[in-house]
């Protein structure tokens, strides 16, 4: 797995490793059923705290996206659809983003342009 900790980000290491995961799920390089690395492995491949990693997984687990049992791997388990408080989540998120990028004086058609590309990354393939 190819997951990069970025030190110097304000972002909390779990949230980064927890954006990441999503990513990997969302390209298609995790697929539904797949195993993820023990936590103890996790931890020594990204030089991150054992207590952050499961931190992260047990975010996606809470989402429904991992399926972790007692003594045994996390499984991906990608939702069929999405619950009401993550659609309400994204939407928060989306606003967040164009409140900044009204603040920083990115044009509306600047914003579509980014939105789109990204749209096209992600739901084109499916």
């Amino acid at each position: 797995m190819n997951v990069k900790i970025d030190p110097k980000s304000n972002t909390p290491f779990y949230q980064q490793l927890t954006q990441q995961l999503l990513f990997e799920i969302a390209k298609g390089n995790l697929q539904n059923g797949d195993p993820l690395p023990s936590i103890r492995d996790l931890a020594a491949e990204t030089n991150l705290n054992l207590h952050t990693v499961h931190k992260s997984y047990k975010v996606l687990q809470k989402k429904g996206i991992l399926a972790i049992k007692p003594n045994s791997k996390a499984i991906v388990r990608k939702p069929t659809k999405a619950k009401g408080i993550d659609l309400q989540q994204i939407s928060f998120k989306v606003e967040q983003i164009m409140c900044e990028a009204y603040v920083l004086s990115i044009s509306e058609h600047q914003l579509q342009q980014m939105f789109q590309e990204n749209m096209r990354k992600y739901f084109s393939e499916r």
